[in-house]
């Protein structure tokens, strides 16, 4: 795991993967410039591997630095997303000999040295993941109505589909048939994971990210850069 946290970053944004990361980039955009944004956004690989993650953050140099921790995870399903994220802390706090706030809601900054808030996706009362919250935003398309139907063929086919795997699996086919039609343009044809969706002709030109769906998201995103 290599983990840098560049100087002059107050800000600390950490997500579970590459997805994760491009969605919060492209979402900030919509908030302010990035150019000189004072956050930096991580990688952490997911909640098995938080714990060392911030183990490690904390034994930077430049740790003193931060001033606000932001850390989003997935809410999965049969689990507890929250107190997952808070044994993380307390185990690296162990670790490490450090006194980071534990969380006890989510979107509530933590008073510290540094500060803590946390985001489950879609939401703290609901299990999914990130690509769940997405496709709440495109279930009014056409196209997501002949997902459903699909996957529900696969159902009373007897597939048995895992539950884990289907969030991904439905938007990966929601964003192949967008493809097939007439109307997909240029290099959408040969784009096919989350973090392209937002580089589709037709999520730009239906302003996507107005959706209330993101409310939450971009909530969280303005208090993790408010002064």
């Amino acid at each position: 795991m290599t983990l840098r946290l560049p100087d002059g970053k107050t800000r600390l944004l950490l997500v579970e993967g590459k997805e994760d990361q491009e969605f919060f980039i492209r979402l900030g955009t919509q908030l302010t410039s990035t150019d000189d944004w004072p956050l930096h956004i991580a990688q952490y690989g997911g909640k098995s591997e938080l714990a060392d993650f911030l183990i490690a953050l904390t034994r930077l140099a430049n740790f003193s630095q931060l001033a606000i921790i932001g850390i989003v995870r997935d809410a999965d399903f049969n689990t507890n997303a929250l107190q997952s994220v808070q044994s993380a802390l307390e185990e690296a706090n162990v670790e490490s000999e450090r006194n980071l706030p534990i969380p006890q809601d989510v979107m509530v900054i933590t008073p510290g040295n540094p500060s803590i808030i946390v985001l489950i996706l879609p939401s703290e009362e609901r299990e999914g993941m990130l690509e769940d919250l997405l496709f709440d935003v495109l279930r009014e398309d056409p196209v997501a109505k002949c997902v459903e139907k699909y996957f529900d063929c696969l159902d009373e086919a007897g597939v048995a589909i895992v539950q884990e795997r289907l969030s991904k699996a439905r938007l990966r086919t929601f964003i192949s048939g967008k493809n097939v039609g007439s109307e997909s343009q240029g290099d959408d044809v040969d784009r096919q994971y989350l973090s392209d969706v937002f580089h589709m002709k037709w999520w730009k030109a239906e302003n996507m990210w107005d959706n209330s769906t993101f409310d939450d998201a971009k909530a969280f995103l303005r208090q993790l850069l408010a002064e």
